[in-house]
């Protein structure tokens, strides 16, 4: 799944996040690359790092998850169309 539209992106990232296996990591960028978000799982627990015009780390529960990646969206990818998405270790 390397690009996907912004318009589908949060239902369609929540439901990957909440997939996610332990050990792995998600990464959301922009089409340049110099924004970006990654989501690690610890558990039933979710770590957030943003990085762009917010630098951030933080832990949500699995309920918080589709709030928190649209807000997420909503701010680091305001005129964005697409974003790449990759999975690592």
């Amino acid at each position: 799944m390397p690009w996907i539209p912004i318009k589908s992106a949060d239902k369609l990232l929540s439901s990957q996040i909440l997939k996610l296996p332990e050990g792995k990591v998600l990464r959301v960028e922009s089409f340049k690359g110099d924004r970006w978000f990654e989501v690690k799982r610890n558990g039933e627990e979710f770590e957030f790092s943003e990085h762009g015009y917010r630098n951030a780390v933080f832990k949500v529960k699995k309920e918080e998850v589709k709030e928190t990646v649209k807000r997420i969206i909503e701010v680091e990818f305001p005129r964005s169309h697409q974003l790449r998405v990759s999975l690592s270790s």
